[in-house]
């Protein structure tokens, strides 16, 4: 018979099943139920013996290969015991058991005696010197520079267990201690402290608008916030930082002050040493600081930080999507300036209603209507996207104890994303008004994504606006300045007269439902000059 050699179970320590008889030279080891080794010579015919699981046989004295002894056999015949043999290899499998539950015991142990480190804690020198080179995009939290740090960086995360040990439990990326982190794959791009993490969990799961957490576009934004220390701090930490000064009455606050230092000093010198800002980052850190302002601050250096931004991100339309949806996001929900509607302004906003009414009629006939059949139902009065564009009223869904976290008292972010996706899809349609197809799969696809994030039962302008502005479809479709030109019809749209506004978004909305409007576009355009006159 061949001889067929297979290691034994890996344990340090482990016992085997040994079988032999006076008619054979072979035997077998099992370390475990089930995994045999054949270890067989070649004298006889009849010399080798197949390894049995287990049978009666008494138990012998165990091989002695050398002075030390570190494995203990059985010896099988054919009258051994099945029950002896199962019980010697459940004796091995318990007292491997033991041993591996004995190896844990002590490495935690090792673990428990090790220096317990916390992230917001400042290290000491020895410590800081034993955990490595200093990371060049890693920044300090602040509390930690004015306590004595003389680097605006912090060194890399130290180790959790002293390098003379030799027992490691969880190899990789992440250790035991690491684990239990908020960030423990520092993801982020600056090490947060307790102070820190308030203000991100102010942003992910605690600001809200009356029509909701809007969890999907705070969480998009905040994965753009991510790509550069600076953009975080603009867009995350000083926004979160200003709006709990505001929200408590503090003034001077020593967060909103270093974030605000740092933010600027970064835009106004984007490419100096350790904290250089590509475009996209430096777009994206104007457009934090723009928000900034413009809730809790200037709307002069509001303006300022949007006209830059502009200027960065419009010459490359569409070549960063996420980025520009964040600038155009906030450019729709920014109070106007001038108050006062112009002659030209009012002049455009009746030129885009005409187009509208005209569109209305090609779309409301019987052959269009055969090529799209979608488009005779998608806004009428009960579709979920009527649900989402109607007036409303839509009551908040926020509980009465939640109200303080919601950061759209004053401003109607609801309307002017209720009008700006109005203008949107409009624009859409005219341009797809040649291609029957496309328009079939445009109506298509806001179905999809309404469904999809839910807002049919809790209407979110907010949230759907952001989705209009991602253009989650086919690239044939896209037409990024379709966005742009909806920023400027908003921005006139803005300073009508109360009335007014809610006008023009009525008539869009009864031209999307191929319906004649209560008061049509004649009647707007006579009370419109009569307004600015």
């Amino acid at each position: 018979m061949e001889a067929s050699i297979l290691p034994p179970a890996p344990a340090p320590s482990t016992k085997g099943l040994f079988a032999s008889s006076s008619s054979s030279s072979s035997f077998s080891i099992e370390g475990k139920r089930g995994q045999h080794a054949y270890f067989a010579d070649t004298e006889g015919p009849n010399d080798g013996l197949m390894a049995t699981k287990q049978s009666k046989s008494r138990k012998r004295s165990a091989v002695s290969t050398g002075p030390v002894q570190t494995q203990e056999f059985f010896f099988v015949d054919s009258a051994s015991s099945t029950r002896e043999k199962r019980a010697h290899v459940m004796r091995h499998h318990i007292q491997t058991k033991r041993r591996q539950h004995m190896l844990a015991n002590h490495a935690d142990r090792q673990l428990s005696r090790g220096p317990r480190y916390l992230p917001w804690r400042k290290k000491s020198d020895a410590d800081a010197q034993a955990a490595g080179e200093v990371s060049s995009t890693r920044h300090m939290s602040p509390q930690d520079d004015s306590s004595g740090s003389d680097a605006s960086t912090s060194a890399s995360r130290p180790e959790t267990v002293d390098s003379r040990h030799s027992l490691v439990p969880i190899p990789g990326p992440v250790t035991m201690l690491s684990a239990s982190r908020k960030d423990p794959f520092e993801t982020l791009p600056v090490q947060l402290g307790p102070q820190e993490y308030e203000l991100a969990d102010y942003w992910t799961s605690r600001l809200s608008y009356w029509s909701g957490p809007n969890t999907y576009m705070k969480t998009r934004a905040f994965q753009a916030a991510m790509r550069h220390v600076t953009t975080f701090q603009a867009m995350i930490l000083g926004y979160c930082a200003r709006w709990k000064a505001q929200l408590y009455d503090i003034r001077d606050d020593a967060l909103v002050s270093f974030y605000t230092a740092q933010a600027e000093q970064a835009v106004n010198n984007p490419k100096q040493d350790g904290a250089r800002l590509d475009e996209d980052s430096l777009a994206l850190a104007l457009t934090g600081l723009t928000l900034q302002e413009e809730r809790f601050g200037s709307k002069q250096k509001a303006d300022d930080y949007a006209q830059r931004a502009v200027q960065l991100v419009r010459p490359r339309t569409g070549s960063n999507r996420l980025i520009e949806t964040v600038l155009l996001y906030i450019l729709y929900n920014m109070t106007p300036r001038p108050p006062k509607i112009t002659e030209d302004a009012a002049r455009w906003l009746v030129t885009f209603l005409r187009s509208a009414e005209k569109l209305m009629a090609e779309h409301n006939t019987t052959h269009f209507l055969s090529l799209v059949p979608q488009r005779a139902t998608a806004f009428q009065f009960g579709s979920p996207l009527y649900t989402l564009l109607s007036s409303g009223p839509h009551p908040t869904p926020v509980p009465s104890d939640k109200h303080r976290y919601v950061i759209n008292k004053n401003t109607p972010t609801m309307e002017w994303s209720r009008t700006a996706s109005l203008i949107y899809i409009t624009t859409a349609l005219w341009d797809y008004q040649e291609t029957p197809s496309k328009t079939a799969r445009f109506l298509d696809h806001l179905a999809k994504v309404v469904e999809q994030h839910d807002l049919h039962r809790h209407p979110a302008c907010e949230s759907f606006v952001w989705l209009l502005l991602e253009e989650g479809y086919e690239a044939d479709m896209r037409v990024p300045e379709r966005a742009w030109s909806t920023r400027e019809l908003l921005a006139m749209h803005k300073m009508l007269p109360g009335d007014l506004q809610f006008r023009f978004s009525e008539i869009l909305l009864a031209y999307l439902m191929l319906t004649p409007p209560i008061s049509g576009v004649a009647s707007f355009e006579r009370d419109l000059y009569a307004a600015i006159t």
